[in-house]
């Protein structure tokens, strides 16, 4: 009877640590769900993405204790708490404080900016970026392409050009913006989370653009301008693609790599300095 015992214990121990744990991305301030946000390692390609009520399920198992897990959102402070100190937490929410902006009024005359389009703007058929969305918030990826500017400029608009869209249902893509550290993605830089749901009526010439102008995105110098495909589709999606051009990826919260010699059609509507 003792060994039988002895044995229970040791399952119920096995069971008890292989569990998923579970939790929800929660707004400190209001205690309201935060959707869609990434919960992973730190430096890692692991982890899972929120639902959009912000309800998550993660497997830290076979993940060190002393490794780092972070949530990064726009427009709240980021969330650090090594494996350890959050896997001991009951329950497994995840509260975010919001970050204080001082936003800098800014008056644009019309008569010292002018209207430009950066970026990648090929509507390539042969050459596509396509995102992977089979396995839903399981995997998370996401791409930026590299933007440049000796002068102040204001994003008003940023432009995907789609060499591919057949989907029964809408996709839904986030938005991000980054300044740059040894050539890379660096700092989230938005107040806000932005996040776009597509279907094929929105395309216009094969571009889906989002007004972005509300958002006061003002940058000089290097920046990133990325986008993560968000959930499961049905469909086949693509982005066009050109050579010679800098695009970097990551998935979770891992390290950036350069896509190669080319990068995907990501460009952006601005107001820069004459």
């Amino acid at each position: 009877m003792k060994k039988i015992n002895i044995i229970f214990a040791l399952f119920a121990f096995v069971i008890s640590h292989a569990q998923l744990i579970s939790g929800t991305v929660l707004s400190k301030e209001d205690s309201k769900p935060v959707p869609y946000a990434k919960i992973g390692i730190l430096n890692s390609n692991f982890g899972v993405q929120a639902d959009e009520n912000g309800k998550f399920q993660i497997q830290l198992d076979n993940v060190s204790k002393e490794k780092e897990l972070m949530v990064a959102v726009p427009g709240y402070k980021q969330f650090r708490s090594t494996v350890e100190d959050f896997v001991k937490s009951n329950p497994h929410n995840i509260y975010l404080y919001e970050k204080v902006t001082n936003i800098q009024e800014v008056v644009i005359t019309p008569q010292n900016y002018k209207e430009k389009n950066l970026g990648v703007n090929s509507k390539s058929k042969s050459m596509m970026f396509t995102p992977n969305m089979e396995k839903g918030n399981a995997v998370v990826e996401e791409t930026a392409v590299e933007f440049s500017s000796g002068k102040r400029l204001k994003i008003n608009k940023i432009n995907m050009n789609f060499s591919r869209f057949e989907s029964t249902t809408p996709i839904k893509v986030r938005y991000t913006v980054y300044d740059e550290k040894d050539g890379k993605p660096n700092n989230l830089i938005l107040d806000n989370d932005i996040i776009a749901t597509i279907s094929k009526d929105n395309l216009q010439d094969s571009t889906f653009s989002i007004d972005v102008s509300k958002e006061n995105i003002w940058l000089q110098g290097k920046f990133f301008v990325g986008i993560q495909f968000i959930g499961q589709a049905d469909g086949k999606v693509a982005l066009s693609g050109a050579l010679f051009k800098a695009g970097y990826y990551r998935s979770f919260y891992g390290n950036w790599e350069k896509i190669g010699i080319a990068a995907p059609a990501i460009n952006i509507d601005v107001k820069v300095k004459k």
